[in-house]
């Protein structure tokens, strides 16, 4: 359910009215603020008692805290960019957790007021081991040093739907695909300069 109903506000936003865009102004760089978020996890998880903050009973939707900060170079008119993002938030188990990234970012497409990038590049995830919490069976998917777990991707990536405020700010909302595991969303807001 939980999921229908957020497919459903996504397509909404598209079907807000949007005007003509005025002169298109080319902008050098861009940053973007955005609080973090909602983990929709794909499949059912083996533990979904340490998950604190879990919408619904077997830990389908779950609260994370935090914020991910960005910032664009852009390298082809306001199309292509280099982004490097830094993510901290609480996990699924509230455990202290973050990512650092950097990457490609395309426009997929823009229409009016709303634009689509899509990204890719290598990511580092890191959080507090889980293997302290009672409940937890460790599946090996992450390298474990000390009191941290991390997890390196060569390719990571990201879909960000922007929906135009103002000529330099943007609505921002992030999708990052952690598959086959989760789906994480943020939401904030986008500023070129």
């Amino acid at each position: 359910m939980h999921r229908y109903l957020l497919i459903s506000a996504f397509c909404l936003l598209f079907a807000l009215p949007g005007q003509a865009q005025q002169e298109e102004t080319t902008y050098k760089n861009a940053f973007t603020v955005k609080l973090f978020g909602l983990s929709v996890h794909l499949k059912e998880s083996p533990h979904p008692e340490i998950f604190p903050n879990r919408i619904d009973d077997k830990g389908f939707v779950t609260l994370n805290y935090g914020a991910i900060v960005g910032y664009d170079r852009f390298i082809v008119e306001n199309k292509h960019a280099i982004r490097a993002e830094q993510g901290l938030y609480a996990d699924c188990s509230a455990s202290l957790a973050g990512f650092t990234h950097i990457g490609w970012r395309g426009l997929i497409f823009q229409k009016n007021r709303h634009s689509m990038n899509g990204g890719i590049g290598p990511t580092l995830v890191y959080r507090h081991n889980w293997n302290r919490l009672e409940g937890y069976k460790d599946d090996g998917y992450f390298k474990q040093r000390g009191d941290w777990q991390y997890k390196f991707y060569w390719y990571a990536g990201e879909l960000e739907y922007n929906y135009q405020l103002t000529a330099q700010t943007d609505f921002s909302v992030t999708m990052v695909p952690g598959l086959p595991e989760l789906i994480s969303f943020g939401v904030g807001v986008r500023q070129r300069f």
